[in-house]
């Protein structure tokens, strides 16, 4: 039973067999117009490519137009009607066959790997053309419509056929298949101009009996590398058209006695030009794929050999930055971690390996995972290094060696305790709040992987709040000019990010990592460990509700004078000197907001004081951009420049914080009992 969309489905079919029966009529109209020494032999021969390509693409049923395309073009001629009926029967043979024998190859119309390209010149170019061939030829003796010897119209008939298949089936099996053409390297505006030249070029090359077709090659490179396949199958096609019409018209330097011969030497050049430029697209894919694939590889393996976020660690904020330095590939030898060992126990390592590549991510495998097992039951870092160097020298025979720097934190210690070991690794930064920047030397520092019984030794630190340790590897501090002072480019980036956030310091750095003009060809890791300033007072007192002020200032000229009045109800809480210093240390912070930081509509200035029986902490917090916090000093005879100043001289302790986008100046001033001092009596 023929249902109602098996109907509609065949007239569909149909359609399409009549679309297809169309253009081989019309193209092979061209060809024959082409035909020299016999009449309906020719050596440009169009409708095979058409006929291979929609057979491979939209399927072997529509063979139907390709019969009647064909015999339509033939009958048309002055061969007999038996004569044409042969021919067309050729003519289809060879789709068919030359589609079935791409098909049990295998074959990709995308034309994206080699195999492909062979199989079309080999199946369907040397063998499917001689079915047409051989029959085309037969049907014209039987007909007595051959002009020439059987052998000279078989080999015009085969080759003219031959040149179809590689010139135009290969351009439309690419068109088609790898529409909408997003992943080629070069641009429209580029592609434009490669059409111009080789138009030109080809203008100068068939105007001109001179012997320079080879000026056209260099044209193709350049299609098949920027544009792959597409842009050589293009470029190939209107090369052989024009060829084929200058040729036509005794032009060129392929002219020859014979006319057919002739067509034959311009057609065999665009096709071997165009397969030049195909496979050169094909390689080009190939390649651009496989180092795809090793990127993603890449980065797959590095997501391995990275953590992927750095775990919260009480009053302290740590930040990771990395790049890889080969270009295109994103795993390398350096690596960072930080992982916690124990309860208040945390540790964090950054280290360097030997080379590059994934011939280096492998024994940072081993490094990264190495550090984590042992991290967790060693007394130290000094410990855990050793460990590492044991394991390296057991299982590595390469002779690759690794640089580390570990840190551990205790942050249950009463003194918050950090102890640094250095294995061979490049000096940590230590970034004090107020922005001294100090190189962390200390003994030992032998590489690991190299020696049995490396000196390894723990050192201990001091990081006050707000403090911050960098830890980064040789990548960041190295610069192929030798006139560029990187290094006191460094120190000079975290002088300026005093008082910044972790994260913020890490970004920076890898901002300046990646200001170098040439290409990376080293791996940067960057590690920042920055101790938070707490909240409450520096030393333990429970504060009362009415020992502590917040409120929010509304930017402008009375900012100052509300902020001192904020402050009255601890007049009678504090001498007079420390209340007075503390109104003009509040006046002075308050009008640096209002001033400098650039505040939008509808930002607010927050002001809070927390008192205790021991120390006075004041708090000035801004939405604005933030600064430096250089040692400060004001210009005499100017205003302004005086707030910092002021903090340096008068509080014990000051430092400036930056989190959730708040810009804080913060100070303590540590106090005596009322009344203890009698100079300072109310």
């Amino acid at each position: 039973m023929i249902t109602a969309a098996s109907r509609s489905g065949r007239l569909a079919a149909s359609g399409w067999a009549l679309v297809l029966a169309i253009v081989y009529f019309a193209s092979a109209k061209l060809g024959l117009n082409l035909a020299f020494s016999t009449p309906s032999v020719t050596a440009i021969w169009p409708p095979t490519g058409i006929a291979l390509a929609a057979l491979v693409l939209w399927g072997r049923g529509l063979w139907p137009g390709i019969l009647l395309g064909a015999f339509l073009a033939n009958v048309t001629t002055d061969v007999p009607v038996y004569t044409a009926a042969g021919i067309a029967v050729g003519n289809t043979l060879e789709a068919v066959v030359g589609a079935l024998l791409l098909e049990r190859y295998g074959f990709r119309p995308t034309m994206l790997r080699l195999r492909d390209i062979f199989a079309l010149v080999l199946l369907a170019g040397l063998v499917s053309t001689a079915v047409s061939a051989t029959i085309g030829v037969a049907s014209l003796s039987i007909g007595d419509s051959l002009d020439q010897s059987a052998l000279s119209a078989w080999r015009v008939w085969w080759l003219g056929d031959m040149g179809g298949d590689l010139v135009v089936a290969s351009a439309i099996f690419v068109l088609v298949t790898q529409w909408p053409y997003r992943d080629l390297p070069g641009k429209p505006a580029e592609a434009l101009v490669l059409m111009l030249v080789l138009v030109g070029a080809s203008l100068v090359v068939f105007t001109h009996d001179a012997p320079a077709a080879y000026l056209t090659f260099p044209i193709i490179v350049w299609a098949g590398l920027r544009f792959l396949q597409p842009g050589a199958s293009v470029a190939a096609l209107a090369l052989a058209i024009i060829a084929v019409t200058f040729t036509a018209n005794d032009s060129g330097p392929f002219i020859r006695d014979s006319q057919d011969d002739s067509l034959l030497l311009a057609q065999s050049f665009s096709a071997i030009v165009g397969l030049t430029g195909l496979i050169l697209g094909t390689v080009t894919y190939q390649r651009r794929l496989a180092e795809r694939r090793a990127r993603q590889l890449a980065h797959d393996l590095q997501a391995e050999l990275l953590p992927p976020q750095l775990p919260e660690i009480p009053e302290f904020e740590a930040a990771g930055w990395y790049r890889a330095g080969m270009l295109g590939q994103e795993a390398g030898g350096d690596f960072y971690d930080v992982f916690q060992a124990s309860p208040g126990r945390w540790v964090a390592v950054v280290g360097d390996v030997c080379g590059k590549g994934p011939e280096a991510a492998s024994l940072t495998a081993l490094a990264r995972y190495t550090l984590r097992a042992v991290g967790r039951q060693a007394s130290g870092p000094s410990e855990a290094l050793l460990a590492l160097n044991e394991a390296i020298l057991e299982q590595r025979s390469d002779s690759r060696f690794v640089t580390a720097v570990m840190v551990q934190l205790d942050v249950e210690a009463p003194d918050r305790g950090v102890s640094l070991s250095n294995g061979g690794h490049p000096s940590p930064l230590l970034v004090r709040a107020r922005g001294e920047v100090e190189e962390v030397n200390g003994d030992g520092g032998m590489l690991l992987g190299i020696y049995p019984d490396p000196t390894l030794v723990d050192q201990r630190l001091v990081l006050g709040p707000g403090d911050a340790l960098v830890l980064f590897t040789d990548g960041l501090a190295e610069r192929r000019d030798p006139l560029d002072d990187l290094g006191g480019r460094i120190r000079g980036l975290l002088r300026a990010s005093a008082g910044a956030s972790a994260s913020e310091t890490a970004e920076r750095l890898g901002q300046l990592a990646l200001s170098d003009d040439v290409a990376p060809d080293d791996d940067v890791a960057v590690i920042v460990l920055r101790r938070l300033q707490t909240q409450e007072p520096a030393v333990d007192a429970p504060l009362a509700p009415a020992e502590s002020i917040v409120i929010e200032l509304e930017p402008g000229p009375r900012s100052p004078s509300d902020a001192r009045e904020a402050l009255s109800p601890l007049m009678d809480l504090l001498t007079t000197k420390v209340y007075s210093d503390l109104r003009l240390l509040v006046s002075e912070l308050v009008t640096n907001s209002v001033r400098h930081a650039r505040l939008q509509a509808g930002d607010r200035v927050r002001l809070r004081v927390a008192l205790s029986d021991r120390v006075v902490r004041i708090e000035v917090s801004d939405p604005g951009e933030g600064f430096s916090a250089p040692i400060p000093g004001p210009t005499p005879g100017l205003p302004g420049g005086w707030g910092l100043f002021f903090a340096e001289q008068l509080a014990d302790r000051w430092g400036i914080d930056r989190d959730g986008g708040f810009t804080t100046v913060w100070l303590e001033k540590d106090l005596n009992p009322l009344g203890a001092d009698s100079g300072e009596g109310a």
